[in-house]
């Protein structure tokens, strides 16, 4: 096993750990989030994030380990993780957090 190969099953990791943290977190933001900042439904994001992770997967246990991650379909997998992350979790996050919390999140120093 080369450094190159060592390098493509970590970086393969990586990915496939911010795929599957990224479908994970979707799956706990409540729906009405996502239709209250007007992005995609969370079905939505759930499959395409789903898929993204099954797929590499999928590759890598075909025996295309070093290379499950940066195939064509690896890589648009992981741009839509790192943008569901990057720009739609914040926002979800800013109407209501995880599961069970309703309505926008307010300062630590709010009182009720």
């Amino acid at each position: 096993m080369t450094v190159v190969d060592v390098v493509n099953i970590a970086l393969s990791a990586v990915t496939l750990a911010i795929k599957v943290g990224a479908f994970a977190d979707a799956a706990i933001r409540p729906s009405a989030g996502f239709k209250a900042v007007d992005k995609m439904p969370k079905l939505f994001w759930l499959i395409v994030l789903g898929l993204s992770a099954l797929a590499q997967v999928a590759t890598a246990l075909g025996g295309q380990f070093s290379t499950s991650w940066n195939g064509l379909v690896g890589l648009i997998g992981i741009i839509v993780a790192l943008i569901y992350l990057f720009a739609i979790r914040p926002q979800v996050i800013q109407f209501g957090g995880r599961r069970g919390r309703g309505g926008p999140r307010r300062s630590s120093g709010d009182s009720w």
